[in-house]
């Protein structure tokens, strides 16, 4: 296998590419990849890149479906180790459950699995999706689109899923986005002891999970301009890679993250929540997804405060969360929160 540098440089790409390629017999010996490759959208576990192949096993009008190489990060401490990989071993078993099930939009086709030169997982080949991310259109009707997608994720059949970290019920999701906060941080922010309990004492509107996306923010949503009718365009789900069963207001507070205007829209969350039930969505209500935010914003303020005991931090400092998740409980309970 190809000896990858933490800066990935074009020649060994092409290897790469080319020898994870080779070994599935539909490809041949024979594949090559077809002009440049070229990096697009990063994440914070992958770097992303495009590319076009040749092989004459192929139909030619396969040989212009376009390709992406979703390769681990491996920059920061952080980033390595077993956990990173066994999400990209997860993402690629949910990419095969998806081709399976019913789904209503276009979603990757898993082509291969990448191994570096210990055998070990370090990325994945998969088909790529034509469109532009809604990213770029941050306003009503990309709320109207990703409530669609959000039902429509969450009426997919959990038996397909059975690889997925799984809760039983919603409290337990919520249980378990509580438990993996540092305990110390309660001794140090009494905020967090008030936001805690209150979580704590939360019954959710009823305890059925389901399947997540676990990131349906805009850049994960691809609309499809080659339709030219709108209302027929499709919206393809790529970036599988946070795929569990739970509950369904995560899904939803990812997407809001606690801000009093989602994507630049006012009283975004009631915006959202109202596209979800039309496009019928599970039964979610306000405060259910209020919970999910406020986990959200502990979950940052226990990170900056970890980040902010070593020599060199970086981001925002403890107290731009803490000020943050005090607005946020005062919104969530409507009382004065010191």
């Amino acid at each position: 296998m190809v000896h990858l540098s933490r800066k990935h440089n074009d020649r060994d790409l092409h290897r790469l590419i080319q020898q994870s390629l080779q070994e599935i017999p539909d490809f041949g010996n024979r594949v090559e990849v077809v002009g440049r490759i070229n990096k697009i959208h990063q994440g914070i576990w992958h770097d992303n890149y495009c590319f076009f192949i040749r092989s004459q096993n192929l139909p030619v009008g396969q040989n212009e479906q376009a390709y992406v190489l979703r390769l681990l990060q491996q920059r920061y401490k952080w980033q390595q180790g077993s956990q990173s990989r066994d999400r990209l071993v997860g993402e690629a078993e949910t990419l095969r459950a998806l081709m399976i099930s019913d789904f209503a939009h276009p979603t990757p086709e898993l082509v291969s699995i990448v191994k570096g030169n210990d055998l070990e997982p370090i990325g994945m080949i998969e088909t790529a999706l034509p469109g532009v991310s809604l990213d770029r259109f941050r306003d009503r009707s990309t709320l109207q689109r990703i409530g669609q997608v959000a039902a429509n994720v969450h009426h997919l059949d959990t038996e397909l899923f059975t690889h997925l970290s799984n809760c039983k019920t919603r409290t337990q999701h919520i249980q378990v986005q509580l438990g993996k906060i540092d305990a110390d941080l309660f001794a140090e922010f009494p905020l967090a002891v008030q936001v805690r309990d209150w979580i704590a004492s939360y019954a959710p509107t009823d305890d059925g999970c389901c399947v997540l996306h676990g990131d349906l923010l805009p850049q994960n949503l691809l609309l499809n301009w080659q339709i030219s009718s709108d209302a027929e365009r499709q919206v393809s789900v790529v970036d599988w890679e946070m795929t569990q069963i739970g509950d369904p207001a995560y899904d939803l507070a990812i997407v809001s993250r606690g801000n009093r205007k989602v994507l630049g829209v006012n009283n975004g969350l009631q915006v959202l929540l109202d596209d979800y039930a039309n496009f019928g969505g599970r039964k979610i209500s306000m405060a259910d997804v209020r919970v999910h935010e406020l986990l959200l914003v502990m979950h940052w303020l226990n990170e900056s405060w970890r980040e902010y005991q070593e020599s060199a931090p970086r981001g925002h400092g403890p107290e731009f969360y803490e000020e943050q998740l005090r607005s946020l409980f005062r919104r969530t309970t409507n009382r004065s929160v010191r």
